[in-house]
């Protein structure tokens, strides 16, 4: 479920603004009590509406990314994921920059392979604003590289409908898939 605290958020983005705006048409027009007492009305019910529509659409995006072997549901923005890959670095780091072509619009902003790293950005979509997403390579224990998976908004979002949980499952599916070869 959403948190309290992205609840209280969405509220507050949505009917602090509109309430204020509604309140300064109030004042103007009816004067300074009525205007005040309309903005508020206003925008708590405004806030309250938006938190309600944004609050479902985000579940409902999130819960149509859910996998099977997802432990429980993330509701969270920012993704993170830990994958073991039975091959070597240079098959592995060319794999990471296959799977960017699993999401839409992505393109790599830059990749290092001494360091290990590779960092894409996708572009705005209905859903986002845009996604950063990074992969960062090591040796595993044993044979096999580690990939830490990190896909976030590229800016400040308050919901983002499940899509950077699509991606990171979109990207974990394809190297696991690709790893099995």
């Amino acid at each position: 479920m959403l948190h309290a605290k992205t609840l209280v958020r969405l509220f507050l983005y949505t009917g602090v603004p509109f309430g204020l705006l509604m309140g300064l048409f109030g004042i103007v027009n009816w004067g300074a009590r009525p205007g005040i007492v309309s903005g508020l009305i206003a925008g708590i019910l405004f806030g309250g509406i938006m938190t309600g529509i944004l609050g479902y659409l985000h579940i409902r995006g999130v819960e149509r990314n859910i996998t099977d072997d997802a432990d429980e549901i993330n509701h969270h923005m920012k993704q993170h994921r830990n994958i073991e890959l039975p091959m070597s670095y240079e098959r592995a780091f060319e794999l990471c920059i296959a799977s960017l072509q699993e999401i839409e619009k992505a393109e790599v902003q830059s990749s290092d392979y001494s360091a290990g790293s590779i960092t894409a950005r996708t572009g705005t979509t209905w859903d986002s604003w845009g996604e950063l997403i990074s992969f960062r390579l090591t040796e595993a224990e044993g044979d096999g590289i580690r990939v830490e998976l990190t896909s976030e908004p590229s800016t400040r979002q308050i919901v983002d409908y499940g899509k950077n949980l699509e991606n990171a499952n979109a990207i974990v599916a394809f190297l696991q898939g690709s790893g099995r070869r």
